[in-house]
């Protein structure tokens, strides 16, 4: 049986994708939670994943473009991406998202995600 874990985000690696976006990711056997720092303007190029994706803004706004459709997601709400889906965004402000995500992102972990890194 695996044991609990406590974290502090002060305390987990801070990864700086470009000068306007950095993630930190803490994640277990099946599920990951990233909290991305996205500076307004930043665009997350058009992409999708086997993984089913929950976003929650804590601050700011997101235009998050799902399956052609623009949805803006703010401060206190959350989106629900199915898995397989493509998906883009763009920082509409400065915004602090913490994305959820089952099965756990292994391109995020071991950094073959190529289009966050262009």
């Amino acid at each position: 049986m695996a044991e609990a874990r406590k974290y502090k985000w002060d305390t987990v690696k801070r990864e700086k994708l470009s000068d306007t976006f950095s993630r930190q990711m803490i994640y277990g056997n099946r599920v990951m939670v990233a909290q991305l720092d996205i500076k307004k303007g930043s665009v997350v190029p058009e992409h999708s994943h086997e993984n089913e994706q929950v976003t929650w803004i804590m601050k700011g706004r997101l235009r998050l473009t799902v399956d052609g459709k623009d949805i803006d997601v703010g401060a206190g709400e959350v989106l629900i991406i199915p898995s397989n889906t493509k998906h883009s965004a763009v920082a509409l402000e400065d915004t602090l998202d913490i994305d959820i995500f089952s099965p756990i992102r292994s391109d995020w972990i071991n950094g073959t995600d190529s289009y966050l890194r262009k």
